[in-house]
């Protein structure tokens, strides 16, 4: 007889695995069935009575699981209904633009939002640099005068910020 139950729920559990997927209802039943069952029977024979064992841990063992697999399933439904987004889309760059940054002379230095640039010269012509669109901070600096701007940059758009930075020469009388 305690042959009988170990195969009967060898059995069970090869027919739960071939059959379509459980939910975590049924899953919890088959197995809660499963260990009710080898449980019962253990503790059955032990006390003499193997077959009758199986059967009683069997059905506990069935209600227990039926109970932890409405359980599991609520909190899977709980968990998709609670975010608005379950399937969110990839999050896209922000919008960029461009600064062309025209300075003379070659050697002033160009810092933007606080990150050095280069010189000038080294820019080869009017320096673009690319940035996230909105608010940008433009420093350009020469033998120790500096110009600070503020600059929006609106999305796709190339901003152009064209400075001399040498004095003019004195007015003729």
């Amino acid at each position: 007889m305690k042959y009988l139950v170990t195969v009967s729920a060898i059995f069970l559990l090869v027919l739960a695995g071939c059959a379509t997927p459980p939910s975590p209802r049924e899953s919890g039943t088959v197995t809660g069935a499963a260990v009710g069952a080898a449980t019962g029977a253990i503790l059955g024979g032990i006390a003499g009575a193997p077959g009758r064992g199986a059967a009683i841990g069997a059905a506990v063992g069935a209600v227990t699981g039926a109970l932890t697999g409405d359980a599991i399933q609520s909190e899977q439904a709980d968990r998709a209904s609670a975010s608005r987004y379950a399937y969110a889309t990839p999050p896209y760059p922000p919008p960029s633009g461009t600064l062309q940054i025209e300075v003379t002379p070659e050697d002033a230095e160009i810092f933007v939002d606080g990150r050095r640039v280069g010189l000038a010269k080294e820019l080869r012509g009017p320096g673009v640099v690319p940035v996230v669109a909105g608010f940008h901070l433009v420093e350009l600096h020469w033998r120790g005068f500096s110009v600070t701007s503020h600059i929006v940059v609106p999305p796709q758009t190339t901003v152009l910020l064209r400075r001399d930075l040498e004095p003019s020469a004195p007015a003729l009388p």
